[in-house]
């Protein structure tokens, strides 16, 4: 199996990984396993706010995860600045709550699917 082959998601626009990083394997390794090593804690942060929000806590996350979503290409990438900017505002708890409900699992099936992603790569 190919690079090429390997990059190819339903879940996962990987455009931009595609164009920034190729054919370079060792390179696409390490940037998959710094996405999987810092997304993931941020979104078990995320996932407690669920039950009681701190604004700070998803202010500062979501601001992290706008940069690295935009180069993995995932789909809420627009949802996370919104979220970002309602836990600026204090926005409504609920409102907060109901966004973090949708991204959250957007943000899971991703996690899964760069994984599924760096297997194949590593098995080259």
């Amino acid at each position: 199996m190919e690079i090429d082959e390997i990059l190819t998601s339903n879940v996962v626009d990987v455009s931009s990984v595609k164009s920034f990083f190729g054919t370079d394997k060792d390179m696409l390794i390490q940037l998959i396993n710094v996405y999987l090593s810092e997304t993931t804690p941020r979104l078990k942060i995320l996932e407690n706010n669920l039950d009681t929000v701190d604004y700070e806590e998803v202010r500062s996350v979501c601001h992290f995860l706008k940069s690295s979503f935009g180069l993995m290409g995932i789909s809420c990438l627009e949802d996370i600045a919104t979220l970002e900017q309602l836990a600026k505002e204090n926005e409504n708890k609920d409102v907060i709550k109901e966004k973090l409900s949708y991204v959250i699992p957007i943000c899971k099936e991703s996690i899964i699917e760069y994984q599924s992603i760096l297997n194949k790569l590593e098995a080259l």
